[in-house]
């Protein structure tokens, strides 16, 4: 290797020869995230209460159902809605899910859809659901 004048770039085949890329998880636009909104934004998936979720529309947050630190993206297959909190501590159901609390992650298991069960299938494995979330969990 010449060790004066300017650093040259890694030829092809030393870069290639460096493995597969890191994973970059989709991050969503501004414009993509009020799309997610308005398709989401609906009855929390832990508590599914109708007169609780009925007067708490603005206190609904959007939940990543494989996390972000574990590569999920910001598509509206890994998007649900659940209570952020509210007065006197009811409704916290993103906090109960958050804390991996059972009860609570069962719930929000059993709510999921089909295209977002398949989407955390193929983003985490059939074993995520034990390690992101404490519980086991396979479709009826």
């Amino acid at each position: 290797m010449p060790t004066d004048g300017p650093p040259l770039p890694d030829p092809k085949a030393r870069t290639l020869a460096r493995g597969e890329r890191r994973y970059r998880r989709k991050v969503a636009s501004p414009k993509q995230w009020q799309a997610i909104q308005a398709a989401k934004l609906g009855p929390c998936r832990v508590c599914t209460a109708p007169t609780a979720n009925g007067g708490d529309w603005g206190i609904v947050q959007l939940h990543h159902v494989v996390s972000r630190e574990d590569h999920g993206d910001d598509v509206a297959d890994n998007i649900v809605p659940l209570h952020a909190g509210g007065e006197g501590g009811f409704g916290n159901c993103h906090d109960l899910v958050t804390r991996r609390v059972k009860w609570a992650c069962k719930s929000l298991l059993a709510s999921l859809t089909d295209a977002e069960y398949a989407y955390v299938i193929q983003r985490g494995g059939a074993g995520y659901f034990e390690r992101a979330y404490g519980v086991r969990y396979e479709r009826p």
